[in-house]
């Protein structure tokens, strides 16, 4: 049996051609630059909270630890 072509199928169901995608470096920017402004605002107390945070979690995991 011979197996039809495939050429015909594609043209019937009428291939679009391939969309161009354009990305949005406005957006993109004010979103990365308002993060940038509230890092260098906040960085500082967001570093002694993350530290402060990690510690307590040690803490609180050799606690358990000694324990059980």
């Amino acid at each position: 049996m011979r197996e039809p072509s495939l050429l015909p199928v594609f043209g019937k169901l009428g291939l679009k051609a391939p969309v161009a995608f354009v990305a949005a470096p406005a957006r993109s920017a004010g979103v990365v630059s308002r993060l940038r402004e509230l890092a260098t605002a906040h960085g500082g107390m967001a570093l002694k909270l993350s530290v402060i945070a990690w510690t307590v979690l040690i803490l609180g995991a050799v606690f358990f630890m000694m324990q059980g």
